[in-house]
């Protein structure tokens, strides 16, 4: 496999790479969200907290439907 391929917009429309590019993208999303639940959460409050954290979903599952609507993972 080729890793620096990974890095790319390229691989996403690949078929055999398409997956772990995705994979990716979720770690990422899973590391930025977990590091603001650990770190930034308890220092702002609950209030600010759990609203940030709804804006976090809905940027979330706007993005997973803009990658199906446009078709930028291969499936």
């Amino acid at each position: 496999m080729n890793w620096k391929l990974l890095l790319t917009l390229d691989a996403a429309r690949d078929p055999e790479l398409a997956p772990h590019v995705y994979l990716m993208y979720l770690l990422f999303w899973t590391f930025f969200v977990g590091l603001f639940v650990l770190f930034v959460f308890p220092i702002i409050g609950n209030t600010l907290g759990f609203a940030i954290i709804g804006i976090l979903i809905f940027l979330f599952v706007s993005m997973v439907w803009y990658f199906h609507k446009t078709g930028i993972f291969a499936d």
